[in-house]
């Protein structure tokens, strides 16, 4: 049980979420120059993600993917691989992610309870949100591609790079100085990371994003656990030509539990494996 739940949580950190090479321009741009042009390509960005959050595009749509979990010992060395797949869905005009498989085989009857459970819980917060006129954020360790995210952040470009056949800017980026938004656990690890962006010349969609979180955190003061290190890459591909969403993540972390007599290490991999349009099984690009 308590396994399943770690899984999850991890799931859900959803960071925003392979080694590359840069290629740096060889004109060398001024700083002041420079800074402006990120700043533009990133306001196309964000425009463009939230002209998709707002039309609620990739709600017509329902989406399997395919998680692979590994078990760490303190040298990395993996000690046991779970498993699974998740059906992903709209529900209560939110899109709903619902566990179908571990290790190759149904759910158990356990398991199939607390999906239940889980379900009919999510569609009560989400109808109680609705009903009085608040926005629900089902996730609490999601991630937004928005300005609030990024204005914490201090951003260069720093190149370009093909990413699955498009042209993408290449875009570094660290914590800001001083004060930076904490109200969700999932800032302290944001206000802690540094890593790239992959935007596509072509329609401004984020292609890739990697990130390593510099700096361990405790959760109330320690009383809880320790997130010691994590580090991830995530990416993207333009499913329509209005939608980008996720292709493959690689999560690793390790956490020191209260109470816990070893560390807990433990690497994720989501692979997004179809989507339905209409019902209609097809194979992500």
């Amino acid at each position: 049980m308590r396994e399943r739940q770690l899984g999850e949580v991890t799931r859900r950190v959803g960071l925003a979420c392979a080694a590359v090479v840069v290629t740096l321009s060889p004109t060398g741009v001024e700083a002041a120059d420079d800074a402006v042009e990120t700043t533009a390509i990133i306001d196309r960005a964000l425009e463009r993600a939230a002209t998709q959050r707002e039309s609620g595009v990739e709600l017509d749509f329902e989406y399997i993917s395919g998680g692979v979990f590994e078990f760490l010992d303190r040298d990395g060395n993996v000690t046991r691989t779970e498993t699974s797949r998740r059906r992903h869905y709209a529900i209560e005009g939110h899109l709903y992610s619902e566990a179908i498989e571990r290790d190759g085989k149904p759910l158990d009857e356990d398991a199939a309870r607390e999906e239940r459970e889980r379900k009919a819980e999510f569609i009560r917060e989400a109808r109680r949100h609705a009903a009085r006129g608040e926005r629900y954020k089902p996730e609490e360790m999601s991630v937004d591609f928005d300005r609030e995210l990024m204005e914490r952040y201090d951003t260069r470009l720093v190149g370009t790079e093909e990413v699955r056949g498009r042209t993408c800017w290449v875009i570094a980026f660290e914590p800001r100085d001083g004060r930076l938004p904490d109200r969700r656990r999932i800032d302290k690890a944001l206000n802690r990371s540094t890593g790239r962006i992959w935007i596509a010349q072509d329609d401004h969609g984020v292609a890739r994003v990697d990130f390593t979180m510099q700096r361990p955190f405790r959760w109330l003061w320690g009383l809880v656990g320790t997130l010691r290190f994590a580090s991830g890459e995530f990416d993207f591909q333009r499913i329509e030509p209005n939608l980008w969403m996720p292709s493959i993540s690689r999560i690793e972390f390790d956490v020191r539990v209260l109470f816990g007599i070893k560390p807990i290490r433990r690497r994720i991999r989501s692979e997004w494996l179809e989507h339905r349009p209409g019902g209609i099984s097809t194979a992500l690009p």
